[in-house]
Order: C-alpha cells, then sequence, then structure tokens
C-alpha cells in the first residue's frame, strides 16, 4: 500500500471540515476515507491534537506564503495587484476559508491561526497600498475595505463567481484611485491657497 504524505492527509482534513465541521475531525473519520490504518496516521502526527496544529499551520502558509513570495518579485503598485489577484483565485477555497473561520469562533488554537493569517494579509495590502498614496490613513482605510471585500464576497451564499468578483474588484479599484488622486488634488489646492 502506498505511504501518504502529510499533504494528503491535510487535504483529506479540510474536505471534512467543509462537508461536516471540526466534531467530524477525527482520526477514525480521516483514516476511514483516505483507507489507512491508524498506524499509518501516528507515523505522521502524534495525536489528534497534533494533527489539527499542524492542519492549521499548513493553511497558514498556504494562505500567506504566496504574499510574501510577491513582494520579493514585484515592486510595482500595479504587477504586485495583478499577482496578487492571481495569487487569491488560486489559493482561496471559500468553503474552507468559511470553516476556519467558524472555528476560530469556537476554538482558541484555531482563532491565534486566524488572527495571524488575517494579521499579515492585511499587512501586504498595507504595503501595497502604500505604493498607490503615501497617506496612512487612505492607506489603512483602503487596505481595510479591500481585505473585507475580499473575505466577505466568498461568506455569501452563494459565493460570488469569479467573474462578477474581478468586476466588482475592478470597480472598487477604481473607486481606490479616484479616492486618492481626490484627495492628492484637495491638499495641492489647500497648499495653493
Amino acid at each position: 500500500m502506498k505511504r501518504l504524505n502529510k499533504a494528503a492527509w491535510f487535504e483529506q482534513g479540510f474536505s471534512i471540515l467543509k462537508a461536516s465541521g471540526a466534531a467530524d475531525l477525527t482520526i477514525e473519520n480521516l483514516t476511514k476515507k483516505l483507507n489507512k490504518t491508524k498506524g499509518s496516521f501516528y507515523h505522521h502526527f502524534k495525536n489528534r491534537d497534533d494533527y489539527f496544529e499542524k492542519l492549521l499551520g499548513f493553511w497558514e502558509k498556504k494562505q500567506t506564503f504566496d504574499i510574501f513570495e510577491i513582494s520579493k518579485q514585484e515592486k510595482t503598485f500595479k504587477d504586485i495587484n495583478a499577482t496578487l489577484l492571481r495569487l487569491s483565485k488560486k489559493n482561496m477555497d471559500p468553503e474552507i476559508e468559511v470553516a476556519v473561520r467558524a472555528l476560530a469562533l469556537r476554538d482558541p488554537l484555531a482563532r491565534s491561526f486566524q488572527q495571524r493569517i488575517d494579521s499579515q494579509r492585511i499587512g501586504f495590502l498595507r504595503a501595497m497600498f502604500s505604493l498607490m498614496t503615501d497617506d496612512p490613513e487612505q492607506v489603512e482605510m483602503i487596505s481595510l475595505i479591500r481585505y473585507c471585500f475580499y473575505i466577505g464576497s466568498h461568506q455569501i451564499i452563494p459565493a460570488i463567481d469569479e467573474q462578477t468578483y474581478k468586476k466588482k474588484l475592478d470597480a472598487l479599484m477604481e473607486m481606490f484611485e479616484t479616492y486618492v488622486e481626490l484627495n492628492k488634488s484637495k491638499k495641492t489646492s489647500t497648499r495653493n491657497r
């Protein structure tokens, strides 16, 4: 029988989490769904708590690693934003996002992971929007609105389809650009008085 790597165990865990929630995320259910023995599970994980913590760590890495890679590769606002949008499509799984957020409401460990993920994502957006404007208040507001749109659009039932999401995000980005330009004009006219 072929040995599974940890990622396969995590993917199955996410499937269970999406389908029926954390209560069903048991060693027995995992091994049954993967047609593996408990010994196979214990080869990779000490116990269910160890598995759960590593599952959340895997989720955190999956949701934040790429954004740090973007920072190293892309330098302009336009390129960073385009790459971020492409990666968001690739990495976002609305059902897992909803399941982990629901779990974070009740579970302190899940909450700590979700807080870190949110903090890292918003920090990345702040850095990106700092390339659009040097006004810290604008950066903070725009970053928060963009992140809330990202999370909220996947919380709606049914979730917004990809094409609609992109169209609405494009409109939102245009509003941000207009807002930044208007404020620059206001500051310039105020200084010239």
